[in-house]
């Protein structure tokens, strides 16, 4: 169920829908990105079966602790992503392969429980538009760090990410940078949170520039190690 109104005339329309929950371990989906996990808890296999039968939109967000394997909305994070399910694949164990794209961040305002599963009453956070401050010189430095991550990472393709990351739009290349950024939960949930474009290229930049601090520190250390090896040998 989708449904909107205005508190404030025509310009400022809040948006709601009411989709169907899953709650995700170790994983935090933005806006702009393709991202395949397996579900196989019932409660949320039966949540995203009521997905698939209605309009295939489904609410993902992540859970505190990783490890409780029967959380309640206390254990789940407000801040989530609207996803459509672009592919599902049922496997021989029960388990369901599914492809998701995240759209937009929405924020969890009521949980409703269904049979055997969790619908939430989401609100859809609306894409501000990006006036103040220096928005290219931000996002040309941004993408500069990001060039070098990818180049120090051994995990990244290069050319992959290079192509993902030449976009116009502030708010799509932060959260395409911030879905492949290799680092905790909670630093991902805090970038989620960041409404404001360029406050969230703000903070990823000065992620970037710790974790290529830290790559460039891990590839002195094993060259040094290789160079003793080799002379060793000698």
């Amino acid at each position: 169920m989708r449904r909107s109104h205005s508190s404030k005339g025509q310009d400022n329309v809040e948006a709601y829908e009411t989709l169907p929950i899953v709650p995700l371990r170790d994983v935090v989906v933005f806006p702009h990105m393709m991202m395949p996990f397996v579900i196989g808890r019932p409660s949320s296999t039966r949540a995203l079966e009521h997905a698939l039968q209605k309009d295939k939109r489904i609410f993902l967000a992540a859970q505190k602790d990783a490890a409780r394997d029967d959380p309640n909305p206390n254990d789940i994070y407000t801040m989530g992503c609207v996803a459509n399910i672009v592919q599902s694949l049922k496997l021989p164990d029960g388990n369901v392969k599914v492809l998701v794209e995240g759209v937009d961040r929405a924020r969890t305002v009521e949980w409703k429980e269904d049979k055997g599963f969790y619908r939430v009453v989401a609100k859809v956070l609306a894409r501000p538009a990006e006036t103040e401050g220096d928005v290219e010189g931000t996002m040309s430095r941004v993408v500069s760090l990001f060039e070098q991550y990818v180049k120090l990472s051994n995990t990244l393709q290069y050319d992959a990410m290079i192509a993902a990351v030449r976009v116009d739009d502030p708010s799509k290349l932060a959260d395409t940078i911030a879905a492949h950024l290799v680092v905790g939960i909670e630093e991902k949930q805090n970038l989620l949170e960041i409404i404001a474009p360029v406050e969230r290229l703000v903070r990823i930049a000065s992620i970037l520039e710790i974790e290529v601090d830290k790559l460039q520190v891990d590839r002195r250390i094993q060259s040094r190690g290789r160079r003793s090896t080799t002379s060793t040998r000698r």
